[in-house]
């Protein structure tokens, strides 16, 4: 089987694995479509294959940036239509939480303006759901969970001890354990914990 995953919520990473191999590219700086498509291409064409190949397509849902993840979904649901296959879904704070051997994870993830994404898991049991808290907060909650580990972006790897970072091992993992639940591109669909900019009010995050 072949897969494609992308992750846009922070920067744009896309993973192909086949039956044998695994072909992966990053671009951590930027999650436009201008950035996104070059790296699937160049893995499609490394791998020799073309898109109507691929069996299989995942994306990060988010929560994260709000335009890369617009990029993102938008052209895993096209891809979707246009060869007829189907697609499945994965957290960012669960994708995070794969860069720790510890099943116990604390996951943060950087939301901007001292705020950042949070969420729990005890191996595959959500403790907490992902939520919008401020820094100080995800200081405590982090701290509150004794013999849990803590697993960040690569934004907040100097502002928490713990392992920092999504990349190919965290998109492998991702694929062999969420590959199976397969949704129709309908069904995919970001997820917004926190509001857009402009539709915040007083009082929200």
């Amino acid at each position: 089987m072949n897969v494609l995953m992308i992750d846009t919520a922070e920067g744009c990473k896309v993973l192909l694995l086949t039956a044998d191999k695994s072909y992966y590219k990053e671009n951590l700086s930027n999650a436009g479509a201008e950035t996104l498509m070059p790296l699937i291409d160049g893995v499609i064409n490394e791998c020799g294959i073309q898109l109507k190949d691929i069996d299989l397509f995942g994306a990060c849902v988010g929560p994260g940036s709000f335009t890369g993840l617009r990029v993102g979904l938008a052209t895993i649901k096209t891809f979707c239509y246009a060869t007829g296959k189907r697609c499945f879904a994965v957290n960012n704070l669960k994708l995070n939480s794969y860069n720790n051997s510890s099943d116990k994870v604390v996951s943060i993830a950087h939301a901007g303006n001292n705020v950042c994404y949070i969420a729990v898991y005890d191996g595959d049991t959500v403790v907490e759901e992902t939520r919008c808290v401020t820094a100080d907060e995800a200081h405590k909650i982090a701290e509150s969970y004794k013999g849990y580990a803590v697993s960040t972006d690569i934004k907040l790897s100097a502002a928490f001890s713990g392992t920092a970072g999504v990349g190919e091992k965290e998109l492998t993992v991702a694929v062999q354990k969420h590959s199976k639940n397969v949704i129709d591109q309908k069904e995919l669909l970001p997820l917004y914990v926190r509001k857009a900019q402009p539709e915040r009010g007083e009082g929200d995050l």
